[in-house]
């Protein structure tokens, strides 16, 4: 694939947040953007080549015993990853770098127009879903076979080579989007009422539609009623608190009735809340509204109502159903000041939207350069599997092992999404026990809890400590 010079560096950018070689020089490492052979007389050099494709070619080769498709693949499946020749060189045999950056950067949704319904680029449409590879950091396992070559050729010329890790087994960022706090809001009674004529639509019987209708209704008539299922943060922050969790909220407002929020940051309630949350170690930050994703005075707005309602500067932002224009979003992002962005995950998919499992600068690909904002990835929300999925607990537990243990293998990140209506046993039976339970689990993993804005500072002065080396680019 043509990659630009800035596309280049942009890959070795990442790369070294995995490994320094601090005597390796520009020199030493070569693009070639045609195949190599002896006859060009390059000696004691990383060849790096580029295919000439510019649309993936998958080939799938054998890696740490698993089946890796390396999308931009030079040779047939069972050639070697990378090989020594008697000029001192080391010459990787596929494309990983175009590999890398077409997940990455996320250029397979710059190729296309289309969207679902909430203007999301479609599972359906990307290659993780053609090759059934979504629970794969393939860039991970990129930059690993990069690795195994580097040390191959820092063996050969007397260079030593030290290896970073994130985390020394694996981070486990928890969040929540604040989309909900109150299960009997009027309107939500009203609603019961469109979903048993059929107006709406609903999950529930038509018997079950009128029990939650009738519910709602006594618990405003009622003087003594508990709690509203869906104010549940005193149990959330007491249960995190015990597991050593502290976790991320993200808080919507209302914007368009039921498409956003139903609350407003200058609430009472939700004040009291946000400062509760942040003074116990917890983060706040934003959950972009619907037209926050695009516009970016609408983001502007939004994080000024909040800093004037609570005080605080938020660091980090999820949109709202995950909505994402690539590079748009990420550049309001930037405008507002924002630090990270944690919002890229399929909505229909759990897994590795952009194919690694660490944080990641995006790349504008308007002015062909990479952005300072982080972007956390999102890998797992308990919707993805639940509901799009439909996997039920053991399913959804089985897939976050699975997320987990590639996590561990690189020092990455696990993270997890779950909404605070979405513990609610009134509408699902068991969700609160088994939520309890697959936090015990992670947590007995080895995971090491760390909150959105601590990621962002770890990785931000891992980049500080270890400043990269760009290759030598043929003409």
């Amino acid at each position: 694939m043509h990659l630009s010079e800035n596309k280049i560096n942009y890959v070795f950018h990442h790369l070294w947040h995995h490994l320094s070689v601090p005597t390796l020089k520009s020199h030493e490492m070569v693009i070639l953007k045609e195949r190599y052979h002896p006859a060009l007389g390059i000696k004691n050099k990383l060849i790096f080549q580029l295919s000439s494709d510019e649309k993936p070619q998958p080939v799938i080769v054998h890696y740490q015993g698993a089946p890796i498709p390396i999308l931009f693949g030079l040779e047939k499946k069972d050639a070697t990853l990378f090989q020594p020749d008697q000029q001192g060189n080391i010459i990787f045999n596929h494309d990983l770098l175009s590999s890398a950056f077409y997940l990455l950067s996320g250029q397979q949704e710059t190729e296309t127009d289309q969207k679902d319904q909430y203007g999301r680029y479609p599972y359906e449409l990307s290659i993780q879903k053609q090759l059934d590879c979504a629970h794969l950091p393939l860039v991970n396992y990129y930059f690993d076979i990069i690795t195994k070559g580097i040390e191959a050729y820092a063996k050969t010329h007397n260079k030593k080579v030290e290896h970073h890790r994130l985390f020394n087994d694996f981070g486990f960022f928890l969040s929540h989007d604040v989309d909900r706090v109150a299960y009997y809001h009027p309107l939500y009674i009203l609603y019961r009422i469109k979903q048993f004529l059929g107006l709406a639509p609903s999950t529930f019987s038509k018997p079950k539609i009128i029990r939650l209708f009738f519910q709602g209704v006594f618990h405003h008539l009622n003087p003594f009623r508990g709690q509203d299922p869906w104010w549940n943060f005193d149990w959330m922050m007491k249960m995190e608190k015990q597991l050593g969790i502290r976790s991320t909220f993200y808080f919507l407002k209302q914007e368009d009735r039921l498409n956003n929020a139903l609350y407003k940051y200058h609430h009472k309630k939700i004040k009291h809340l946000i400062t509760r949350l942040h003074e116990s170690g917890f983060e706040v930050g934003l959950h972009g509204t619907m037209r926050s994703a695009t516009e970016k005075e609408t983001l502007l707005r939004q994080k000024g109502e909040f800093e004037k309602a609570t005080g605080l500067q938020p660091a980090g932002i999820r949109q709202h159903y995950l909505r994402f224009s690539l590079p748009l979003t990420f550049k309001n992002h930037e405008a507002a000041g924002l630090r990270y962005d944690t919002s890229l995950s399929f909505a229909e998919r759990d897994g590795f939207r952009n194919g690694y499992c660490w944080p990641f600068h995006p790349y504008d690909f308007d002015s062909d350069e990479m952005m300072q904002i982080w972007e956390i990835p999102l890998v797992m929300m308990e919707v993805s599997a639940l509901n799009y999925r439909q996997t039920g607990f053991s399913g959804l537990q089985k897939a976050a092992e699975q997320h987990i243990l590639e996590a561990k293998k690189f020092g990455g990140i696990f993270s997890l999404l779950w909404h605070n209506c979405r513990i609610n046993d009134i509408e699902v039976a068991g969700v609160s026990a088994f939520y309890k339970l697959l936090l015990k689990f992670i947590v007995n993993q080895g995971a090491e809890s760390a909150r959105g804005i601590d990621i962002c500072n770890r990785i931000t002065a891992l980049e500080a400590q270890h400043p990269p080396t760009y290759p030598e680019v043929s003409k």
